[in-house]
């Protein structure tokens, strides 16, 4: 008895696969960290503008348009925020996310204590505050990107196949 048979050989174009997933994971970590922005903002508020100012450098890495709204102190200390925040993103072929950090102490401070009128490092005057304290941005920002990221999804690898008889 003769059999015949037939063999296909499957590749994967990984390289091909990993810059389509590069870009894809690029853009969804980008609108994860404009939508957690979106949501942190709400929270942080533009007195003196130094604690909006330390989100600059993330802000601008993804493309969002970060306001300040009225400063409601004499001074203006946007540099100040500008020189103590970091952010950005970062990607690797396997690994893609975005990050925040400031060492600005007022806000790190009011992040997690409550804040009363008058009482240093606290605020500087009564209505100086949109949320407040403890602020816990960083709770509402983590919850918001949790709900963001169960939506997201590595792009299909199928245009990336092929078949082909041997």
């Amino acid at each position: 008895m003769r059999f015949t048979s037939q063999i296909n050989l499957i590749e994967l174009d990984l390289d091909g696969y990993l810059a389509a997933a590069e870009d894809e994971m690029t853009q969804q970590v980008s609108e994860a960290a404009r939508s957690w922005l979106r949501t942190v903002l709400r929270i942080i508020p533009t007195w003196s503008r130094a604690s909006r100012a330390t989100f600059t450098e993330l802000a601008n890495a993804v493309g969002f348009d970060l306001t300040f709204g009225p400063r409601l102190s004499r001074k203006d200390r946007t540099s100040l925020g500008l020189a103590t925040g970091r952010g950005g993103l970062q990607v690797t072929p396997t690994s893609w996310h975005f990050f925040y950090e400031t060492d600005l102490q007022y806000l790190a401070y009011n992040e997690f204590n409550l804040v009363i009128y008058g009482e240093a490092p606290n605020v500087f005057s009564r209505t100086g505050l949109t949320h407040p304290t403890p602020y816990r941005f960083q709770e509402a920002g983590l919850a918001d990107f949790l709900s963001f990221a169960k939506g997201v999804r590595l792009p299909s690898p199928m245009p990336f196949i092929r078949g082909r008889r041997i």
